[in-house]
């Protein structure tokens, strides 16, 4: 999949991680779309569009795009990967990390802040390198516009 490949709606439940389909039913989906600001043209999106929505730039290089494009992971998923309970991801994302290691990679909140929604997700390449002590993914980010810098005082 390159980034000029239509992101179906279907593509963009597994990529946000999000329950499956039953009967049209993209309420789920909408609601996250909306929070991030993405319009569908067409019922589809692209790459440079959804990435845009987290703050990144809409070109990267070939690892990390191929890493941006692996769906995003939920708690459960996150735990499964590195053999924890869910439980303990939601307290590492909070700070709460074992003795000698480095803060846990920051959730992408796809519940724009709701209580109890659910809405937290994690990369994989990001929990892998967290887990295996390596340095977390970095991805080129959109350049701030000119002037909206803030000098520091």
């Amino acid at each position: 999949m390159t980034h000029d490949t239509p992101l179906s709606k279907d593509d963009l439940v597994t990529f946000f991680c999000l329950k499956p389909v039953n009967n049209g039913d993209y309420r789920a989906l909408s609601r996250v779309l909306k929070t991030l600001g993405i319009r569908l043209v067409g019922g589809t999106t692209r790459w440079p569009v959804v990435w845009s929505a987290f703050g990144l730039a809409p070109e990267q290089d070939l690892q990390r795009a191929a890493e941006l494009r692996e769906p995003l992971l939920d708690a459960k998923a996150a735990a499964a990967l590195i053999g924890v309970t869910p439980s303990i991801i939601y307290r590492w994302s909070k700070g709460n990390v074992p003795a000698r290691m480095p803060v846990f990679p920051k959730a992408i909140d796809l519940s724009n802040g709701r209580e109890n929604a659910r809405g937290l997700r994690w990369r994989r390449a990001e929990v892998l390198a967290w887990h295996s002590h390596e340095t977390l993914p970095v991805y080129a980010r959109t350049a701030p516009g000119f002037g909206s810098l803030i000098p520091k005082t």
